[in-house]
């Protein structure tokens, strides 16, 4: 049974889970974005002793690899999160990134596509509002990182585009800023059964 749990995270049936990981692959693999998170426990791990990236070209897969632990930048306790998450009012510094992926429309007379959205929601902590090396706002910063990485991208196999951007405050510790991207999506035509080749779903098939 955990094994075909485990199996949702690879199958492409769940736009949900799929693109979520899509989005935290290229989040983690971004070292202009996880500096902008300027989490101090975590630099040893992004900056080697000298202040360089700490990574290396891998050759045979054509990219650069972390050579610290930037993983650990994502999860339910960290900086990068896959779920909306309104942090508490708190003393300790520490920024956000939440991410969400979801559907409320789909076109006039075609129930095989939707439009899907994808929302990050950024919080960064008022104590440290201002970038100081670049003199840019935390909450703009972050944000301008991840438009340029998604917006007009393929990154979902959909190019995706930018609807929303909105500025915000949650009370007097966060500012928030909000973007939204969306795609033409196919509307979850794809199942897979576990063990068992990738079908499509249509009404023919249905019957």
């Amino acid at each position: 049974m955990l094994n075909k749990l485990r199996a949702y995270r690879t199958t492409p049936d769940d736009e949900n889970i799929l693109y979520k990981q899509k989005i935290k692959e290229a989040l983690l693999s971004n070292p202009c974005l996880l500096y902008a998170l300027n989490d101090k426990n975590l630099e040893s791990e992004l900056f080697d002793e000298n202040g360089n990236i700490n990574w290396e070209w891998n050759k045979e897969l054509g990219e650069y690899e972390p050579l610290g632990e930037w993983d650990r930048y994502f999860g339910s306790n960290s900086n990068i999160r896959p779920f909306l998450f309104i942090p508490d009012t708190q003393t300790e510094v520490r920024h956000y990134i939440c991410y969400q992926v979801d559907f409320d429309k789909m076109p006039r007379n075609n129930d095989l596509l939707k439009y899907t959205n994808v929302t990050f929601t950024i919080f960064v902590h008022g104590n440290d509002r201002m970038d100081k090396l670049t003199g840019i706002p935390r909450h703009d910063l972050i944000a301008s990182i991840i438009r340029e990485r998604f917006n007009w991208s393929n990154i979902f196999g959909m190019q995706t585009k930018l609807i929303y951007s909105k500025e915000d405050t949650i009370d007097d510790s966060y500012l928030v800023r909000v973007l939204k991207f969306q795609m033409i999506d196919t509307n979850s035509i794809v199942n897979t059964l576990y063990c068992r080749k990738t079908t499509i779903n249509n009404y023919r098939l249905r019957r």
